[in-house]
């Protein structure tokens, strides 16, 4: 009996130490895995945002050497000077470019939008890459002009195939001749490359609005483009795998997405617990400890809870402790495992945290941490400027050193700026562009400061290099209502202002704005009007100074726009010439100016009419012959047309100039140097050109009777243009003692606001038959001409 009460207490003693022990181990699981859980929930989410980062790096990287390259390919001289040869020279440039990046599409498009050029690489038998001409090549580009005119790598399907694709204009001056475009595939090989960076499984698909269709998948053999894993995650079904969906760009087949994915056990695999040994060491713990059950548990527990502890610091985004436990090598192992994989989460998040908020070139901080800082001193009310640097001639060194060069310079330029001894923080937007957050303060002395600061010789292989800069300048005070993006684009539209009219720099003005946005609506809309016949020619009389008489009239073409009313050449000369349409505009121009002229003549009025033609007229034989065949269409006489050109066009290219206008000479045409003076002709040049006028520029002959210098200016000119057995024109008369003194001193001819504004044509009739001048005969006419 009492044998047995010993029994019986032992056996309580010993049922009660399993029991504490059991409780104490069931409690460590529960922790453990609620643990684990959140451990692995963390884990999850940081491999799949740290594989998506990856994945639209490495294909934003891809679309920006693409553009980049087509651009250099495209002003390439190799490659332009076989351009108007034969097709297959051209191929065979075209390939040694496509080599350079072992792109698999090249192509080639003309201005008319047919494909002259098309290579693409296939597969042979062998398993050798080879290249042949694409089906495409000689038939319309499938895509729109503006398709060829982005900026950056698009995605588009030709002969069903998927390719990220960049285009960049081949000119020949300012004109845009065609484009040259390389692309890579979207197949299974670029996504089994991605994937192997992002260490997941990448698909790529499209979606028509009602239905997707898988192009390619990185595991063939696991994953092909008809696994049912796509159809579920595409359904947003699937609950086995951890996935993503990012969009790259639009096709004509659809949206384009990259599907990123991984089965929930692999990536669960490197942090499960072993729990078969746990189990087996708890059991063990049992059977050998029963007397130390306690200190057993204590010694489990105590882990653990260290475990727990750093797991919710973890969770609250605090990596600095680390856990520490002694013990069984297990509970060391693990606790070492832990604190190896929250220093792998530390260094990751640190580098693409890095990554996201600095330039990869200079390490500087770049748009984004840029956003981040001034939507920060603009919550914080503080008064700052946003001052927008950039290296001039900075394009020039990239194309005639290349981009080493260039790279070379932007960061010699960051180098200097860091160590530039100034309160500033400064951030760098890629290419030459820096951006300079600085307290509010006086700008001339900032200015100042910054350029002698800045301005710096480098060497580049031998080769010297003065660098110079021109900032665009913001007060970030003066626009409050201004998002980061409107401030960052008032700078810009400062510097591009500073950089136009060549000055250090330029404090944003909201009349920028306005110009730019008006400028644009006026580019948008010049083709138009000169297709819909908007435009309008007034006529600026010329005073012959020997016979008093009305001899001559310079066309002067003016848009009347429907809605903006009557708009002076001033506003949409220059938009003509840097868009190409220059030659359709000075054919309009000459083709009313002929018309005006038969219908004067048939009234009786004989006046001979000049029209402006500028460089690009002088350099383009096709518009010579245009004009030769209106004379000869209706039959004009031998200088009834004047055709003024400047001294610039002929400065251009002065061999190509006096070709064409001995061909405009020998046909008849009567030629005029305009604005004489202002330009940068030779005597030499002027001595070869078949001309028969000068026209002083109204510089010189405003203000002639107040300026000593001009009169001997104007003077030395009629002299000289007598001297070769030319006529003379002064513009700009605003006074009768000037149209006094110019007479006096033999010029032949008078133009200006004292005699006449530019009148339309039938106000210019009732003028001339109202004026106190002449009005000249057939006969006389002739005489003159």
């Amino acid at each position: 009996m009492r044998l047995f009460k010993v029994r019986s207490l032992q056996s309580k003693i010993l049922i009660l130490f399993l029991f504490l022990l059991l409780l104490v181990q069931l409690v460590s699981f529960y922790f453990t895995y609620h643990t684990n859980v959140k451990l692995e929930s963390t884990q999850l989410n940081n491999r799949l945002s740290n594989a998506s980062n990856i994945f639209e790096t490495q294909f934003n990287n891809r679309r920006y050497y693409l553009s980049a390259f087509a651009e250099t390919a495209a002003k390439d001289y190799g490659l332009k000077s076989v351009l108007d040869e034969d097709t297959k020279s051209f191929l065979v440039a075209l390939n040694n470019h496509r080599k350079r990046i072992d792109s698999d599409l090249a192509m080639a498009i003309n201005s008319e939008g047919i494909v002259f050029a098309q290579l693409v690489t296939y597969t042979n038998d062998d398993g050798i890459v080879k290249v042949r001409v694409g089906k495409g090549q000689g038939e319309p580009f499938s895509q729109p002009t503006s398709f060829l005119q982005q900026e950056t790598a698009q995605l588009v399907f030709i002969d069903d195939l998927l390719y990220q694709l960049s285009f960049a204009p081949i000119k020949s001056g300012s004109r845009i001749v065609g484009w040259v475009g390389f692309g890579y595939l979207i197949n299974n090989a670029l996504a089994n490359e991605l994937a192997t960076l992002a260490d997941v499984n990448i698909g790529f698909a499209s979606f028509d609005g009602k239905h997707y269709q898988v192009i390619a998948s990185s595991d063939e053999d696991n994953y092909p483009i008809k696994a049912d894993v796509f159809k579920r995650i595409i359904a947003n079904t699937e609950h086995q795998y951890l996935y993503n969906r990012i969009e790259l760009g639009n096709t004509d087949n659809g949206y384009i997405s990259a599907v990123l994915f991984e089965s929930r056990a692999d990536l669960l695999k490197s942090i499960d617990i072993q729990w078969p040994r746990l189990v087996l060491l708890v059991f063990i713990t049992v059977l050998l400890s029963t007397f130390g059950a306690i200190a057993i548990a204590r010694g489990i527990t105590r882990p653990i809870k260290s475990l727990i502890s750093q797991v919710k610091s973890i969770s609250k985004g605090n990596y600095d402790g680390i856990v520490n436990v002694s013990g069984s090598r297990e509970l060391k192992q693990l606790s070492n495992e832990f604190n190896d994989m929250t220093k792998a989460i530390i260094s990751r998040e640190q580098t693409i945290s890095f990554q996201a908020f600095h330039d990869q070139l200079t390490h500087l901080p770049n748009r984004n941490a840029l956003v981040t800082a001034i939507e920060k001193r603009q919550t914080s009310k503080h008064d700052f400027l946003i001052v927008q640097l950039s290296i001039l001639r900075a394009e020039e060194i990239a194309e005639t050193l290349g981009y080493q060069a260039s790279d070379y310079v932007i960061n010699e330029v960051a180098n200097r700026i860091e160590n530039t001894p100034h309160d500033f923080d400064c951030y760098h937007l890629g290419n030459e562009n820096f951006i300079l957050l600085i307290e509010n303060q006086n700008i001339d002395a900032l200015i100042d400061t910054l350029q002698s600061a800045l301005t710096m010789q480098c060497q580049f292989q031998n080769i010297h290099l003065h660098l110079q800069f021109t900032f665009g300048v913001v007060v970030a005070s003066q626009h409050p209502n201004c998002s980061v993006a409107e401030l960052l684009q008032k700078s810009n539209v400062a510097i591009q202002r500073a950089k136009n009219n060549k000055k250090a720099f330029q404090i944003y003005d909201p009349i920028f704005d306005q110009n730019a946005i008006e400028r644009l609506f006026l580019t948008n809309n010049l083709r138009t009007a000169i297709e819909q016949n908007q435009l309008t020619l007034f006529f600026q009389p010329k005073l012959s100074l020997k016979t008093m008489e009305i001899s001559h009239v310079e066309a002067l073409v003016r848009w009347q726009h429907p809605e903006k009313g009557l708009i002076p050449p001033d506003s949409f000369i220059s938009i003509a010439e840097k868009t190409g349409q220059m030659d359709a505009l000075t054919r309009w121009v000459t083709n009313a100016a002929i018309n005006q002229y038969l219908a004067w003549q048939s009234n009786g009025i004989h006046i001979n009419i000049a029209i402006n033609i500028s460089a690009e007229n002088i350099l383009d034989k096709s518009y010579p012959d245009y004009v030769i065949s209106l004379k000869q269409q209706h039959q004009l006489t031998d200088c009834a047309i004047t055709l003024e050109v400047t001294e610039d066009a002929v400065v251009d290219d002065p061999e190509k100039a006096t070709e064409v206008l001995n061909y405009l000479n020998q046909s008849g045409f009567k030629l005029s140097i305009d604005d004489y003076g202002t330009g940068y002709s030779s005597l030499a040049q002027l001595k070869q050109l078949p001309v028969q006028e000068l026209k002083i520029d109204r510089s010189f002959v405003q203000h002639l009777l107040d300026n000593e210098n001009d009169q001997i200016i104007v003077k030395s000119t009629i002299e000289l243009a007598h001297n070769m057995g030319l006529s003379v024109v002064a513009e700009g008369i605003e006074d009768e003692a000037t149209l006094l003194f110019l007479q006096s001193q033999g010029c032949e001819l008078a133009q200006g606001y004292f005699i006449s504004k530019p009148l339309p044509a039938h106000e210019f009739e009732a003028w001339l038959s109202q004026s106190n001048y002449k009005k000249q005969t057939k006969t006389h006419a002739k005489v003159l001409d």
